[in-house]
């Protein structure tokens, strides 16, 4: 899925520190959902995540920590497992084991970096169909107007 030379380890947690974790972040593997889960999980317009092969996440602290909520509303149907900090609440991991089994999916804001620093950018949106038009993104990057079929520009 990723090429080594492209990926870099970066840490991440919760907001109070008691889930923690490593991951081997690829470029390639960014992207911007905006479906109604992605939008009702983080009560925004959007959620931005990163993904990696199960192997490529180390947890440092037991993930036995965090509580992990069945999701069955997304709009690619199925269910998302959704890890969260039963503390603080923050969203940590999802896994979506029947449409990407074997990668967990991660937001971006439990990563701790500078994402102006980093140059972390989106490669591709899914569920632009539900994308606020005010809301501006790269013009470069993959649309899709569901989870994998592409925008024909009527988002």
């Amino acid at each position: 899925m990723t090429a080594p030379e492209t990926t870099t380890t970066v840490r991440g947690s919760c907001l109070c520190g008691k889930i923690q974790f490593e991951m081997n972040l690829a470029k390639e593997n960014n992207c911007l959902c905006f479906c109604n889960s992605c939008r009702k999980i983080t009560g925004s317009v959007g959620m931005a995540n990163s993904w990696c092969k199960h192997e490529d996440l180390k947890f440092l602290t037991p993930p036995s920590l965090m509580s992990v909520y069945e999701d069955k509303s997304p709009d690619s149907g199925g269910t998302i497992h959704r890890g969260f900090c039963g503390t603080c609440g923050s969203t940590m991991i999802s896994e979506n084991r029947k449409l990407f089994p074997g990668h967990w999916i991660v937001p971006v804001g439990a990563l701790e970096f500078d994402p102006l620093t980093t140059g972390w950018r989106p490669g591709q949106e899914f569920y632009c169909k539900r994308k606020m038009p005010w809301f501006q993104t790269p013009d470069d990057t993959v649309k899709y107007h569901e989870l994998f079929q592409r925008d024909n520009g009527n988002a």
